[in-house]
């Protein structure tokens, strides 16, 4: 299409033949012509040029921790003729943002036929959630700046951002209740295990390794090591996410310490061989069932990615589920800032019913 410029050339030409023509201005009416030959040059040698590019976009991430860095890179082809002035801006999410020193989602080049750039930056991303970029704008111009061509290119790339984790060193949550699975927390019992727990003497079947040569000089009979029993237990984490327990603004505030907090303790306590389950209480009650390893992480993770604070479901229907749906005498771990006295009495209740509950309350004030 024409541009702008064309239209004021247009106008500014006829304005200044009748300003001319009325005031028997000679010079003026020269101007016009002037303007007039510039014009019919532009359209007989400059034709609206038939612009075709090929534009894709590749991120080095699909998902990644929050506060982490992605880098982008938008490839634009030009199938079509050469483009004196070409202005690309790859339109970023709203809630991401330029890393700092990693160039810009915006340039502006002379791309000639059959030619490429690649358009290089890098994105921050301050917040949990998925995200996804909508399109590009493009603006094109030919020689004269007589024709423009401007549009907004369909260009979908989704990525995740999940809760960070933080370093659990010193960190030592476990359940005290375990069952016979094969985990890292000590039973107290004879097992399957790596740390000593007895001896007792040799019996058909035992494995020769496990013999105690010294004892067995010193007893004068055969004896055989007994390890202690490591076994893994149950784990629910409780998040309470409701809009009357969270306090601060969107950067800062007790839901999002809750989500970080959520997601780092099951990390680390997945990486023991526990089975770990999730409720999350806000305007409807969230759940990812108990189980074991990573891929129980990446469903936690993803549950978590969603957590916004909202709606007003009294804790009760909370502790009411653990009881009907997750595994009786396992360990709770209750995230709240305990704003609520019903809590309280709620988390009373369930070590009242053999629960094992430990509570991690982020500060409000």
């Amino acid at each position: 299409m024409r541009s702008r410029k064309g239209f004021w050339i247009v106008a500014f030409a006829i304005a200044s033949i009748v300003i001319g023509v009325w005031l028997r201005s000679g010079s003026l009416i020269a101007i016009s012509l002037t303007l007039i030959i510039y014009l019919v040059v532009s359209i007989t040698m400059f034709r609206d040029p038939n612009y075709s590019l090929d534009i894709y976009r590749t991120i080095d991430e699909t998902r990644v921790s929050k506060g982490d860095d992605i880098n982008v890179i938008l490839h634009i082809q030009n199938t079509g003729p050469t483009i004196q002035c070409l202005e690309i801006e790859d339109v970023l999410p709203s809630t991401v943002r330029l890393a700092e020193g990693s160039g810009s989602n915006k340039v502006v080049i002379t791309l000639r036929e059959d030619e490429s750039f690649d358009l290089r930056y890098t994105i921050n991303c301050p917040y949990r959630g998925r995200f996804k970029y909508l399109g590009v704008r493009v603006k094109a111009r030919d020689f004269m700046d007589f024709y423009m061509y401007e549009q907004e290119v369909k260009l979908i790339t989704i990525f995740s951002v999940i809760s960070e984790i933080e370093s659990s060193k010193g960190l030592k949550i476990a359940p005290r209740k375990t069952r016979n699975w094969i985990g890292a927390i000590k039973a107290r019992r004879v097992g399957v295990g790596t740390e000593f727990f007895g001896i007792r003497e040799y019996a058909a079947g035992d494995e020769l390794r496990k013999i105690n040569w010294k004892a067995s000089a010193r007893r004068d009979n055969i004896m055989t090591n007994e390890y202690e029993s490591e076994c893994s237990g149950d784990v629910t984490i409780m998040l309470d996410a409701r809009s009357e327990t969270n306090v601060g603004n969107r950067d800062d505030n007790t839901v999002e310490h809750g989500v970080r907090a959520a997601s780092t303790i099951a990390s680390h306590i997945l990486m023991d061989k526990n089975r770990v389950g999730l409720i999350v209480l806000r305007d409807i009650i969230d759940e990812v069932y108990p189980a074991f390893g990573k891929r129980q992480y990446y469903r936690i993770s993803e549950k978590l990615m969603d957590v916004q604070p909202g709606g007003s479901m009294p804790f009760d229907d909370d502790r009411l589920m653990v009881t009907k749906y997750f595994p009786l005498e396992s360990q709770i771990i209750v995230i709240s800032p305990l704003v609520d006295d019903k809590i309280v009495a709620s988390i009373a209740d369930l070590c009242a019913r053999g629960f094992d509950v430990v509570v991690v309350s982020p500060n409000p004030i």
